[in-house]
């Protein structure tokens, strides 16, 4: 009886082992398997574009940032230079003023227009006009630039010069819309 019950423990114990190894086997080829391979690359991929879409949201985020900083660097210096045009504008009206009140001292005054002349060379004073302004009997606007100009007859001319409409916008105090309509206008009567 005892060499029975030690025969049916080793039997059973190894009907046991042959069943575990059996699973191990098959989990085993399980495992190896090319679908099994398959799902662990497409997990490790969808971890991958995970991590990329979050590294572009922040460069996007990044790059709208500083375009957003350089558009208002862009305005300040637009600021800068429409606040410089008027002083240049202001000294061009007190040398005139000043050689119309000395005329004794026009060469002073001249030498003074042209170093004026010198700093902001866009001033359509400053340079010789090839093509003369028009004169149209639309124009109802009262003469508001320096030597009678209409706001119209300013920004012809500074679009004649080849300046863009913005800059003309700026120069003449007025929307670009503004001078968009008036340069149409002009050029529709041609």
């Amino acid at each position: 009886m005892y060499i029975t019950s030690i025969m049916v423990s080793i039997g059973s114990s190894i009907i046991l082992a042959g069943v575990v190894y059996i699973l191990l086997v098959k989990k085993m080829h399980k495992e190896r398997s090319s679908a099994a391979i398959t799902e662990q690359v497409r997990a490790e991929i969808d971890r991958m574009i995970v991590d990329l879409n979050q590294t572009a949201d922040r460069n996007i985020g990044l790059i709208e940032q500083r375009l957003k900083s350089l558009g208002d660097l862009v305005k300040e210096a637009d600021h800068r230079i429409s606040l410089l045009q008027k002083q240049a504008d202001n000294l061009s009206k007190s040398v005139d003023t000043y050689s119309r009140l000395r005329p004794g001292n026009l060469t002073n005054a001249s030498s003074a227009s042209s170093s004026k002349s010198a700093v902001v060379p866009d001033n359509p004073r400053s340079q010789p006009e090839s093509i003369p302004p028009k004169k149209s009997e639309e124009s109802d606007e009262p003469a508001e630039g320096a030597g009678g100009q209409s706001k119209r007859e300013r920004v012809i001319n500074l679009y004649r010069q080849g300046i863009s409409a913005d800059i003309i916008a700026s120069r003449v105090d007025s929307t670009v819309a503004e001078v968009e309509l008036i340069i149409s206008m002009t050029e529709g009567q041609k």
